[in-house]
């Protein structure tokens, strides 16, 4: 595992995981079952209406500095989860005796499907894995955030994010027009910190002739 980016509110890890634990955990996402997002039923407005369409499998939940004790946790899995233990802690992006629990979840993004700018305000924060084998960097699909500008709105210009008209928070975005991205390079991770001051984000569409992205999302909970 190496540290690639090392923002004050984003971190990169590359290398995560060992050569045979993410081929292994790559089979896992292959066959695990995923459901479309929106078969839930209830709209998540984070999502907004051309964002396109994705799928989500079974969610995983743990206690910091604990591993679930499920047999059908594969090695993968289990060194994944542990990794993740150690970059929370290690990140100092959160008081870890506020953190209640974190729940994993995998995603699977086909091609032309993305995420609009938000700060993952429902959380401390997030961690994004990238599961897929290849990447092309023609095929989109970004991490981007603003993190080199510093832009935390609610400590600058108290503009929240809106479901139907975002267009005060995109000014101040387009204020300086620049930040930083990371491609979804395979064993890749990404840590963000949320809640009322977490960096602001996207995931850029991927082009529609990419591979589909495939992610598992963590979100770290408060008590």
């Amino acid at each position: 595992m190496k540290l690639l980016f090392d923002g004050e509110n984003t971190k990169v890890y590359d290398d995560i995981l060992s050569k045979d634990n993410f081929e292994e955990l790559f089979d896992f996402l292959n066959y695990h079952p995923y459901i479309f997002k929106e078969s839930l039923g209830e709209w998540n407005k984070i999502w907004n209406f051309s964002d396109g369409q994705i799928l989500i499998g079974n969610s995983f939940i743990w206690t910091l500095n604990k591993v679930p004790p499920v047999k059908e946790y594969t090695k993968s899995l289990t060194a994944l989860i542990e990794t993740i233990n150690v970059i929370v802690e290690q990140s100092h992006f959160f008081n870890c005796s506020n953190i209640r629990t974190l729940n994993m979840t995998p995603y699977c993004w086909p091609p032309g499907t993305g995420l609009g700018w938000h700060n993952d305000s429902n959380y401390l924060g997030a961690v994004t894995f990238y599961g897929h084998q290849y990447w092309s960097p023609e095929w989109g699909g970004e991490f981007i955030t603003c993190e080199a500008n510093k832009y935390i709105v609610e400590d600058k210009k108290k503009i929240t994010w809106k479901v139907f008209d975002n267009k005060e928070l995109h000014d101040l975005l387009m204020i300086e027009g620049s930040g930083n991205y990371f491609y979804p390079k395979p064993n890749r991770l990404i840590i963000n910190k949320g809640g009322a001051n977490g960096i602001l984000h996207k995931v850029n569409k991927s082009t529609l002739n990419s591979n589909p992205r495939l992610t598992l999302q963590c979100f770290i909970k408060a008590k």
